[in-house]
């Protein structure tokens, strides 16, 4: 194993002192940047810059105060609202391999036991994980009911989801209004 291919073997994860604060020093921004995220997503962000602060010292103790104080409050976002890393459930456009042509429903031929099978199925995200349902294709359900039945469910279950994703869009938006609100209080403090 050559050298250069030892270095770069060792190097893993970049280690930080500061969790969630990074060091800005541009040509005209010197100052320390803190990012919190919740539910992946930005939660809150802020610079602290170097001269507003009187030193880089001064700067990066307001910077942790910032981010102790809005990690907590981040924190009790997610304990209130358990469902981590939610995403939209459904989505606009039919991937590439989509032979129906309709958005989340895919006609499959396959063989199960070597024998063919023919089914419509119907695919969802819930709570960010993938979900599906077959309807198969057989001599009492033809291809287009199963197709019918497929696109029906699915449209259900879609308009289920996008209720819950509407109500947890709004309690997360109160929330982090909140935490903004908080964080301007903390900020008129220094």
């Amino acid at each position: 194993m050559s050298e250069e291919k030892k270095k770069r073997k060792g190097r893993g994860k970049r280690k930080t002192k500061h969790k969630n604060i990074s060091r800005i020093d541009s040509k005209n921004t010197h100052g320390w940047y803190v990012r919190i995220y919740a539910n992946g997503e930005l939660f809150v962000s802020k610079l602290f810059s170097d001269k507003i602060c009187g030193g880089k010292q001064n700067a990066l103790k307001y910077a942790k105060l910032y981010r102790d104080h809005n990690r907590m409050v981040a924190d009790l976002h997610i304990a209130n609202n358990p469902n981590k890393k939610r995403r939209k459930p459904a989505y606009n456009s039919p991937s590439r391999r989509n032979r129906t042509g309709i958005v989340g429903v895919n006609e499959v031929h396959t063989t199960i036991r070597n024998r063919p099978v023919h089914y419509v199925e119907a695919t969802w995200s819930e709570n960010g994980k993938p979900r599906s349902r077959k309807f198969y294709v057989t001599k009492e359900r033809t291809r287009d009911d199963a197709l019918e039945a497929a696109i029906a469910f699915r449209k259900d279950r879609v308009e289920e989801l996008m209720k819950e994703w509407e109500q947890h869009k709004k309690e997360w938006q109160k929330t982090k209004a909140k935490a903004l609100k908080e964080a301007e209080k903390f900020k008129a403090k220094f």
